[in-house]
């Protein structure tokens, strides 16, 4: 079994770079001043973390910022409770190939849209997420710093197992703080 999952994570892998090639994205370090349009993306699978995802888009509304959400749930079909909120696309395992990569359209137009930032909220560095993030045309890339991934174009470390909550509120932190023109320093002519 451990070997088939290591053919599939190599496949997966050429996939991707193959696929990489053929797509140029522009990057661009946005904040939450400057960006007009955020995409989310999740692992929807512990209902848990859909509260804490939902707060982060209804923050991220209050500041005019119009926000997309794409929630992945590892099984066969979407929770009921789950339907009932709008503007938020989900798809499950029956959804996605046997190399990771997602069958679902929502989710290929998702990591189509050339958000000015696009934020990784997934903790357990589930592959098929980090196939949307790795193809995705978004400007700048935000998510958990894992050993061997360059998808992101911020990563944060997290030095033990956060909550998502932490997480969003480090994600928050340093996205208020990132590319600020209130924090370049002044130099005045003496």
């Amino acid at each position: 079994m451990e070997l088939f999952s290591k053919i599939r994570s190599s496949v997966t892998s050429l996939v991707i770079r193959r696929l990489l090639k053929s797509r140029k994205r522009n990057k661009k370090v946005y904040n939450l001043s400057t960006a007009r349009t955020i995409g989310i993306v999740f692992d929807g699978t512990n209902p848990k973390n859909f509260d804490g995802v939902y707060d982060f888009y209804k923050s991220l509304k209050e500041r005019n910022i119009k926000v997309s959400i794409l929630g992945y749930v590892h099984s066969r079909d979407i929770p009921n409770n789950f339907l009932i909120r709008k503007n938020i696309q989900f798809f499950t395992t029956k959804e996605v190939n046997w190399y990771y990569k997602p069958k679902n359209t929502e989710a290929l137009k998702f990591a189509n849209k050339k958000f000015d930032i696009l934020i990784n909220l997934d903790l357990n560095n589930e592959k098929v997420i980090n196939y949307i993030v790795s193809i995705s045309m978004a400007r700048f890339k935000v998510g958990r710093f894992v050993k061997g991934d360059s998808y992101n174009d911020l990563s944060i470390r997290m030095d033990q197992e956060p909550t998502l909550e932490y997480f969003i509120q480090q994600i928050w932190h340093y996205l208020e703080l990132i590319n600020r023109s209130d924090l370049t320093p002044k130099f005045e002519n003496v």
